[in-house]
């Protein structure tokens, strides 16, 4: 029997339309047929311990990815994976994108992974936080298993919904306080916070002082004002709660050995006219002032205040005394600046601004770190034995200023908050310790101020010589 060309052509056409339909099934066939359940040596892991930052009790944290990994070039299956501590354990899975405690016969694809989502919801009793930990256990085919640690430091708290304090009250160290709402110390109140004591503010509180206010933290155990955001990525977010406001006629105010962070504006006064004394304070990431004084008296002294979008001392009529204090530009983040570290604005009516500023550094990005504004006027400003970040354009008084430098102070880190000072900084045994009354004689880390020579360092912090790593 005769083939023509037009039977062929149709007949190799065929064979072709199956030849590339059966490529299409033929690799998920064979892949079904090759899939196999995993040994141990088949896999590896993101971590092989998952750690949470620090979370409240009651509180759900950040989510966290742990990851399986399969190396094989297969598809493999794992027996079994769960949640060892089950439904009583204070972690939650999301298995394969569903809420579990345990799955059985979980799919990996050949070179891909298994994603677990992690979250956190510790119940930490008592006062002391509270270490919280769990595992996640891998079993393969053959019951052989991985197990995988969890863990994060549960934080008991008091809440606090806001309101008035009335009576004289201590807060003193553990459990942390959480306030949700303004929080008001009447007139004639003092409200006293101790050595340890961290309060933690929701976004729209505040704390606002018609009594008198004292914190007494220490060296090592530093008292803590800050936004509830305790995971890293948001620690030090700016604006997360609107700070301390010194109301007109309290005081006298005294707050030692504190840290405030990622408020609004730090501290706001109007019309202290009692003493109000800042010693060993660090003030960070707030989204406007550091410290904004209206008609106020303030002396500062061993602080920090860094990182900060607004100015980190602004006065309007007020007069501020500034010893051993480091004041930076630098921000992290890509955070944004809007005004010189030092601002003096226009004076309200009957008041007068006045700065002094001695063995302190202030130093930033700007040509100018320290301005005038409306009808303020920078000559209200006395200087000595300090560095500041200054172009030429210095009020007439500054031929008068003794010992001030404007060259960079060498700061080791300035945009990780590291503001020690380098070997070379030129703030190295040049402050001036001009009487013994008032003098702060320990930094911020308690190490002494005056040195074997006589002299002292510029700024907040004292320099420390580093440690020589010995080479092999």
């Amino acid at each position: 029997m005769m083939w023509n060309i037009k039977s062929l052509w149709g007949l190799a056409c065929k064979l072709f339309f199956f030849a590339v339909l059966g490529l299409f099934f033929l690799p998920s066939c064979t892949e079904e047929e090759d899939e196999r359940w995993a040994t141990l040596s088949d896999l590896s892991f993101s971590h092989d311990t998952v750690r949470f930052d620090s979370v409240f009790s009651a509180e759900v944290s950040p989510t966290k990815l742990l990851r399986i990994y399969n190396r094989s070039s297969l598809p493999v299956r794992l027996s079994r994976l769960s949640l060892v501590g089950g439904s009583a354990s204070s972690f939650a899975l999301l298995i394969d994108g569903a809420a579990a405690t345990e799955k059985e016969e979980l799919r990996i694809g050949a070179r891909d992974s298994l994603t677990l989502v992690i979250r956190l919801r510790p119940n930490a009793e008592g006062k002391e936080s509270r270490l919280v930990a769990d595992e996640v256990e891998i079993t393969t085919y053959n019951a052989a298993t991985r197990r995988l640690r969890l863990e994060a430091w549960g934080l008991p708290h008091t809440d606090i919904a806001g309101g008035e304090i009335t009576k004289d009250t201590d807060w003193t160290g553990n459990p942390a306080l959480i306030i949700s709402k303004p929080l008001v110390v009447a007139k004639g109140v003092t409200l006293r916070i101790t050595p340890g004591a961290a309060l933690y503010f929701r976004p729209n509180a505040s704390l606002t002082v018609y009594g008198r206010l004292v914190v007494e933290g220490s060296v090592d155990r530093r008292v803590l004002f800050a936004g509830t955001r305790l995971d890293t990525a948001y620690k030090y977010t700016p604006g997360q709660w609107q700070g301390l406001l010194l109301m007109p006629g309290s005081g006298p105010h005294k707050i030692r050995n504190a840290t405030f962070r990622s408020a609004v504006t730090a501290i706001r006064t109007d019309s202290i006219l009692e003493s109000c004394e800042l010693e060993n304070v660090i003030i960070t990431s707030c989204s406007r002032d550091a410290i904004a004084l209206r008609k106020s008296t303030l002396r500062i002294v061993g602080s920090i205040l860094a990182q900060n979008s607004g100015a980190a001392l602004s006065l309007r009529g007020a007069r501020v005394t500034m010893d051993f204090c480091t004041l930076s530009g630098d921000t992290r983040f890509g955070q944004p600046r809007r005004s010189s570290l030092i601002l003096l604005d226009t004076p309200p009516a009957g008041s007068e601004n006045s700065l002094h500023i001695s063995n302190s550094i202030v130093w930033g990005g700007y040509s100018n770190e320290i301005r005038a504004i409306g009808e303020a006027k920078t000559d209200v400003l006395f200087a000595s034995h300090s560095i500041f970040k200054w172009t030429n354009q210095r009020p007439f008084n500054a031929s008068e200023w003794q010992a001030v430098l404007y060259s960079d102070p060498l700061l080791e880190e300035p945009a990780k908050l590291n503001l020690e000072l380098k070997e070379a900084s030129p703030a190295r045994s040049s402050g001036l310790i001009q009487n013994q009354d008032g003098v702060i004689f320990y930094d911020l880390k308690g190490r002494k101020r005056l040195h074997p020579d006589g002299t002292v360092d510029r700024g907040a912090l004292v320099y420390e010589k580093k440690p020589q790593t010995q080479s092999r």
